[in-house]
């Protein structure tokens, strides 16, 4: 088959296609043949060599969305020709593979690029609002880097729950962030969030790149409240505040979280920015690490279709 890696750390240059068997798939996996897979900053930083240099063959990837091609011996609730979503392994290849614990059914009105792109920003803002800040219905709720990746569909999650939202971002994704049903918005560039929102909310989330802003989280929030965050800063304070640090888990599961999701879009609760689909082809994987390299506008998505 088909797929996208590299042997070396570097630019997006390093990518190659190589040749490589199909993979085999253990009782309790399924095979995925690819029809899209999500691109994501932890790919490109892993290929930079920001973790640990490379000494070996990689084939990055972990969100794909496709059809099933083979089904494990353990595996219940597929079949062959199913759409899927999986968080899944080394998904820049025509088949990936995904377990009975991170791959859902994909909604007749729920696309493949649609449902690749949700995946890890999904994972992330879900478990984030329900685990991390454990936020409940009629709380006010301020979400920083609210027109990103992860911060856009907790948003939208937020206003799900009947949390009241509020979004903080650049000016220039003002209008994009209302759109979503966000209908208070505080632009940085424009004034100073911890001011204007000083001591009004129940949880900050905050998904800002990086986490950046630790000390405006604090004036934010209520004494009491919680800060949910991507970042690993907690500032000083004398304020009854909890810091809870966003990460991978699965005290709520892979599946069950993107079950919730795709229930959403499903239902036209939850969207997502697509910004760029590209091609299924070296070229497009390429120019999908360069888009991942400097400020861009949405998911970036490889897609066959």
């Amino acid at each position: 088959m088909k797929a996208f890696g590299y042997e070396q750390n570097g630019g997006p240059e390093v990518f190659k296609e190589f040749q490589v068997p199909i993979p085999e798939i253990s009782a309790n996996q399924l095979l995925i043949k690819t029809h899209a897979f999500n691109l994501n900053n932890f790919e490109r930083a892993q290929r930079a060599g920001e973790f640990k240099p490379t000494d070996h063959r990689i084939i990055p990837g972990r969100d794909v969305a496709g059809t099933v091609d083979q089904v494990g011996t353990d595996v219940t609730g597929f079949k062959i020709g199913d759409r899927v979503a999986a968080h899944g392994h080394h998904a820049y290849a025509e088949f990936a593979v995904g377990e009975d614990t991170n791959t859902v059914k994909i909604p007749d009105n729920v696309s493949f690029a649609q449902a690749a792109g949700i995946v890890t920003p999904g994972l992330a803002a879900y478990k984030g609002l329900h685990l991390f800040a454990n936020i409940k219905k009629d709380q006010t709720i301020v979400v920083k880097g609210a027109s990103g990746g992860v911060g856009s569909i907790a948003a939208q999650v937020a206003l799900s729950l009947g949390a009241h939202v509020i979004g903080v971002g650049a000016a220039r994704n003002k209008d994009y962030v209302n759109s979503l049903g966000v209908k208070q918005y505080v632009a940085y560039d424009e004034q100073d969030p911890a001011e204007v929102l000083a001591d009004k909310a129940d949880v900050v989330l905050d998904a800002a790149l990086n986490g950046n802003g630790a000390e405006s989280d604090v004036a934010i929030v209520k004494n009491g409240g919680v800060i949910a965050t991507v970042g690993g800063g907690e500032p000083a304070t004398n304020k009854d505040v909890s810091f809870k640090h966003i990460h991978p888990t699965q005290e709520i599961s892979d599946r069950a979280a993107l079950k919730a999701l795709l229930e959403l879009m499903a239902e036209n609760k939850l969207t997502i920015k697509i910004g760029y689909q590209l091609p299924f082809t070296l070229e497009g994987v390429i120019q999908g690490h360069q888009l991942l390299e400097s400020r861009h506008d949405g998911r970036v998505v490889i897609s066959t279709d």
